[in-house]
């Protein structure tokens, strides 16, 4: 039979959040022990004391370590650049779609400066593009059934070259966005390349924090 230990201890190794207020000594166990009760006795199959819990949350978070992660780099990210005017589509994955990238790649060639991604998945293909090729795609786009969403931004970073493999890299970043309550679109990275995609009315706000974090 499980201890009252054993099932705290579990229930926060399930909770980066959590586990990392923790580690950092700033959690409050009375509060945390309040909130996870529930989850506990679920667990327990039995009522169990918020002291009680308390004390479990003590004693498992003075073998808690602060972990190693991406935090080391953020002060040596390179340029952060925001894209803007950005149009994504997504398709379910066809034959066809092979005419779609090879117009999309021709429309790119005429400007180094474009924003191209052009994502392959088990079902389905995303592509997003500067708003100033859509025109070049669009008869090629009639013929296929897609998605279209507009008003797009992106922010993208440069990762320093010995940050790559490190366990955590984009933790911090993407929990600095999470905490401010800011959604996302998609996520993408080239090699040091980090890319967030935001809509245009998030993108502001996104920017302010990554540079807060950054500098």
């Amino acid at each position: 039979m499980r201890t009252i230990s054993q099932v705290v201890e579990g229930v926060i190794s399930e909770s980066p959040f959590l586990s990392e207020a923790m580690a950092e000594g700033v959690a409050n166990n009375a509060k945390i022990a309040r909130r996870i009760k529930p989850e506990v006795e679920k667990r327990l199959l039995e009522e169990v004391s918020e002291a009680a819990i308390a004390m479990a949350l003590h004693r498992f978070s003075q073998t808690l370590e602060k972990r190693s992660s991406g935090d080391q780099f953020l002060k040596q990210i390179g340029d952060i650049t925001v894209r803007s005017k950005l149009v994504e589509f997504v398709f379910l994955n066809s034959a066809e779609l092979e005419r779609v990238a090879e117009a999309m790649f021709r429309a790119a060639q005429k400007n180094p400066e474009a924003f191209v991604n052009f994502s392959r998945g088990l079902r389905e293909t995303l592509l997003i593009v500067n708003g100033a090729l859509e025109p070049a795609l669009a008869q090629i786009l009639k013929k296929e059934k897609h998605v279209r969403r507009g008003n797009l931004s992106a922010i993208t970073m440069r990762l320093p070259e010995q940050s790559l493999g490190v366990p955590g890299l984009y933790y911090p970043i993407l929990k600095a966005i999470a905490w401010e309550g800011i959604s996302f679109v998609e996520v993408m990275s080239v090699d040091t390349e980090f890319s967030i995609i935001f809509e245009d009315k998030d993108v502001d706000r996104a920017f302010s924090v990554l540079k807060k974090i950054t500098s």
